[in-house]
């Protein structure tokens, strides 16, 4: 990784890091929508409470016919045998015999009835009407209302065989107002008719009696149960005009609409059910492909959005890591730069004293200039790397010398800061390295080991033999690095972060040159417990063969 690389790089990252942001939150709203979408899905609700009202009007309609035809018959029963012969006895006692019986039932209240105001009976042979009121209140319009009877009964007794699929039937005529004729016909065996019994019963208060609980349909015990709970449900019956004969439709969206069969045939059944009254899940009803298209969406938002915060705060570790090494550069150079001016100023002013000052003063400019020829080196090296890679010349090296080297380029540092540095004995081996690029690893170990040591530390360079290896190794008497942050601390700008806030400074750059020519000469670094209690970085390389050429060694400029 090189400085103008990584600004490129970061320029690239930023670059993706705002368009992760913004197809996450293109991923975000069409998630939301589709999710808003998916859970109010209009469409999927109305179906779902159409198909509720659909059936529960089917359900109503099956049983107000079957009720309808069950009280028609309880209602004719007393006229005897209803097929295979004519009447016992003469149509007017049969029709008082029938309007008896209703008196009966409602002075007892033992059995449900239909609200008869008259029955008629037509013979379908001698065509002749005969008809009897229940009560003195009827008798009155049953007079007037005689010749449309005869009317309706006529066409109900001539009406081709299979028209109704019913025994009895329920016929609403304007002409009636607002009563209607219940009619049973009879028939012979072969299913002729003979003649037919009617009944005039008040339209209202039969299809209350369809419909609802009323007090009229008790029957010993208690009230029958409706067939519907009317306090979710509204309906209403018409005929096939368009004329509402019973009920009115209350609000609601869910709206279901059959036409009624058997004893209630022509007549159009309509229910609205309010939306409370429909169990949730039915109004929830989503299809699983909606389902996975929004589970797709939202685990895409969600790799989206981890990859954009990655991103963002790779940018902020990188920003702060520029910021850190900016800081740290800019304090390095300014430190020797103004030990070299303040040397060479009294030099060129020959404002030193003795010949002793002149050459105390000329040290200091040959040691701050190497320090900064070594930390440019660290940032152009580092710099290189990451367009081109190190290629190093290997060849063997006096690790002896190569630690010598290193004592005497360091030598002036280490006198200025009050430390001391020797080489362990032991050191005649060799290794296959570069060893110019070596040397300056080893210069930036002992660097780091001047600044976080105190004064009157001892750094030790030392090296053994390991198999085939060589391990040489810098010892320092410092606070030590922490376990966790031994492998970290070789990242580039990395630091600890007590020495973030400490007036330590650096580029951070050091030990990640370090490990950059240690790998390129086959090798690896590591950080260990020092003997004396600090910290020891250990370069371990590969140990050259005896009959090897020694390379001539060079000072490092």
């Amino acid at each position: 990784m090189s400085l103008l690389p990584a600004r490129g790089g970061s320029r690239v990252r930023r670059v993706w890091s705002t368009r992760l942001w913004l197809l996450a939150a293109l991923l975000g709203a069409t998630t939301i929508y589709s999710g808003v979408e998916t859970i109010h899905d209009g469409g999927q609700r109305r179906l779902a409470l159409g198909l509720v009202t659909q059936s529960t009007a089917m359900h109503l309609a099956v049983l107000s016919s079957s009720r309808l035809e069950r009280l028609a018959l309880e209602a004719f029963a007393p006229a005897g045998p209803l097929a295979d012969s004519r009447p016992v006895g003469t149509g007017k006692a049969i029709v008082e015999r029938l309007a008896q019986r209703q008196r009966d039932g409602v002075v007892c209240a033992c059995r449900e009835l239909l609200p008869a105001i008259a029955f008629f009976f037509l013979d379908r042979e001698s065509r002749q009407l005969e008809f009897t009121a229940v009560d003195s209140a009827g008798a009155h319009t049953l007079v007037a209302d005689s010749a449309t009877l005869g009317g309706i009964a006529r066409t109900i007794v001539d009406a081709p065989k299979g028209a109704s699929n019913s025994a009895s039937q329920i016929v609403i005529d304007s002409r009636l107002g607002p009563r209607s004729v219940v009619a049973l016909v009879q028939r012979t065996d072969r299913g002729d008719p003979l003649g037919v019994y009617g009944v005039v019963v008040d339209t209202r208060s039969t299809f209350a009696r369809l419909f609802a609980t009323s007090a009229s349909l008790s029957h010993g015990d208690g009230p029958r149960p409706s067939l519907t709970p009317l306090d979710s449900l509204t309906l209403q019956v018409s005929t096939a005009d368009g004329q509402v004969v019973y009920g009115k439709l209350g609000p609601g969206r869910a709206q279901g609409h059959v036409f009624l069969g058997g004893s209630l045939l022509g007549l159009g059944l309509q229910i609205s059910i309010a939306d409370s009254r429909v169990a949730s899940p039915l109004l929830a009803i989503h299809p699983a492909a909606s389902l996975w298209h929004l589970g797709a969406l939202l685990a895409a938002t969600v790799i989206v959005l981890i990859g954009a915060f990655g991103a963002s705060r790779r940018e902020l570790l990188l920003a702060r890591a520029r910021s850190d090494f900016i800081a740290g550069v800019s304090h390095d150079l300014r430190m020797p730069l103004a030990q070299i001016l303040i040397a060479s100023e009294t030099l060129s002013l020959r404002r030193e004293r003795t010949d002793a000052e002149r050459v105390s003063l000329a040290s200091s400019i040959v040691r701050e200039t190497r320090r900064l020829v070594a930390l440019v080196d660290n940032v152009l090296r580092f710099s290189r790397s990451g367009a081109v890679a190190i290629k190093p010349t290997l060849q063997p090296v006096e690790v002896s010398d190569l630690l010598g080297d290193v004592t005497d380029a360091v030598q002036l540092a280490v006198e200025d800061a009050g430390q001391s540095i020797e080489i362990a004995p032991g050191t005649a081996l060799t290794v296959i390295a570069d060893g110019r690029l070596v040397r300056q690893a080893l210069v930036n170990l002992v660097d780091n080991a001047l600044k976080y040591g105190a004064t009157g530390q001892r750094i030790r360079l030392g090296a053994e033999s390991v198999g085939t290896r060589v391990r040489i190794h810098v010892d320092d008497e410092g606070p030590g690095v922490p376990r966790p942050e031994r492998d970290r601390i070789f990242e580039p700008y990395a630091r600890l972060a007590e020495d973030q806030v400490s007036e330590r400074t650096g580029t951070g750059l050091g030990l990640a040159v370090v490990r950059q020519i240690v790998i390129a000469c086959g090798g690896r670094v590591w950080l260990d417990d020092a003997p004396t209690g600090g910290t020891r970085a250990v370069i371990e390389l590969d140990a050259a063969p005896a009959s090897a050429p020694l390379a001539a060694t060079a000072e490092i400029a």
